[in-house]
């Protein structure tokens, strides 16, 4: 089924470069490349190319360092490698490439190629384009299931998270909780270690208005509001969930604040539907936010598109030109930020269907149902144990 699945992606690419008229088409970005090989590497300083072209089988260019693991790949392509970075005279990548791209006479190149490696290609004519940060936006249905079964993970994680959640609880406690998540994998048979990322973790008040930041690890987690994240990436397919929540009962203020937050987000849920364009869901949210005076209060889009990356096209922001489509996969994120007080965010994994949207992460997001209690006495003890091994017990 894998096989088959990759053969459609290089064939959907292969249809565009006949409609375009190209010979052939580079593709330098990792992300990329796995797309339509599955091949797990960390390219490091030694660029890999895959040259896919109307009529040839796909081509990899490779350090002779990855030659035999290359060779196990699920598609079928050619190898051609190199020597290393930097090699003699005529054993440099880009003397191999250069020699086997020549044959080419219109050459089409993803316009995410980075500059170091654009400046010493050398073909008759080429082309940058975005052929395949388009074919990535639409999922397959072998796509569909594969974010469905990460968006599971991510929801049972942040349902993990607060059952182990508690006021004075340390920021690394919530940050530990991967090591488990990742053990499940691995007992599943269903890891591999170098398309996976999971991270687990809170951001307590006040840090929480800073949703980019880095918490220092000795933060205790307060009343709120806080914002807990389950940021995953599994054996190459992305999801997230993410929740504010209390430890005590909100104020008035608090409550509203979060009111403005889920309006806002229910705004632009409302409009998620094939036709619709991406930049109106952003305006839905953001236009709300700020007739009720929280201008100052944003900092960022109301979502993007989810797959391959956590992050990638298309993008809910008012600058963007893209349609929704079905079987696309956005977050939905609108966020109010207050200094030295926190934030209020929630977001979501979801697929647009033929109608409307289906949410794929599934963790409480009421209020009522994120003010948490309980007193979690086994999370308390397990975590003192941490803090102490740490060296971080206050």
């Amino acid at each position: 089924m894998l096989k088959t699945e990759l053969i459609n992606r290089v064939n959907e690419l292969k249809r565009k470069l006949e409609l375009q008229s190209l010979d052939s088409y580079i593709v330098t970005d990792e992300y990329d490349i796995w797309y339509f090989t599955n091949l797990t590497y960390k390219p490091e300083e030694r660029p890999f190319f895959l040259i896919i072209s109307q009529q040839d089988n796909p081509v990899l260019i490779v350090p002779k360092l990855e030659e035999s693991h290359v060779n196990k790949s699920v598609l079928d392509c050619e190898i051609i490698t190199y020597w290393d970075y930097p090699s003699p005279l005529n054993e440099n990548w880009y003397d191999v490439f250069n020699q086997f791209i020549k044959k080419y006479d219109r050459v089409g190149i993803e316009n995410n190629v980075k500059t170091n490696i654009f400046q010493h290609i050398h073909v008759k004519e080429l082309v940058p384009s975005q052929f395949v940060s388009e074919q990535r936006k639409v999922k397959s249905d072998f796509e569909v299931k594969e974010i469905k079964r990460s968006a599971h993970v991510s929801s049972e994680a942040m349902k993990t998270i607060f059952k182990s959640i508690y006021k004075g609880a340390s920021v690394i406690e919530p940050f530990a909780l991967s090591r488990q998540i990742q053990t499940n994998l691995i007992r599943s048979k269903q890891f591999d270690p170098i398309t996976t990322s999971l991270l687990t973790a809170v951001w307590a008040a006040p840090i929480s208005s800073m949703p980019h930041s880095v918490p220092n690890l000795d933060d205790r987690l307060g009343s709120g509001p806080n914002v807990a994240m389950a940021y995953f990436r599994i054996n190459g397919y992305s999801s997230e969930c993410e929740r504010t929540f209390f430890l005590e009962k909100p104020t008035s203020e608090e409550e509203e604040l979060f009111n403005h937050m889920m309006i806002a987000r229910e705004k632009s849920l409302n409009l998620l539907k094939p036709g619709i364009k991406v930049s109106d869901v952003d305006s839905e949210a953001r236009n709300y936010l700020i007739k009720n005076s929280f201008k100052n209060n944003l900092l960022h889009r109301t979502g993007h598109g989810v797959g391959v990356q956590n992050h990638e096209a298309p993008f809910l922001a008012e600058g963007s030109d893209d349609v929704l489509k079905e079987n696309m996969i956005i977050t939905i994120e609108p966020g109010i930020y207050i200094d030295q007080v926190g934030g209020y965010r929630h977001s979501d994994t979801i697929l647009i269907t033929k109608d409307g949207f289906e949410i794929l992460t599934d963790a409480p997001q009421e209020l009522s149902e994120l003010i948490i209690k309980k007193p979690n006495r086994l999370a308390k003890l397990k975590g003192k144990i941490m803090k102490r091994a740490l060296k971080i017990d206050k």
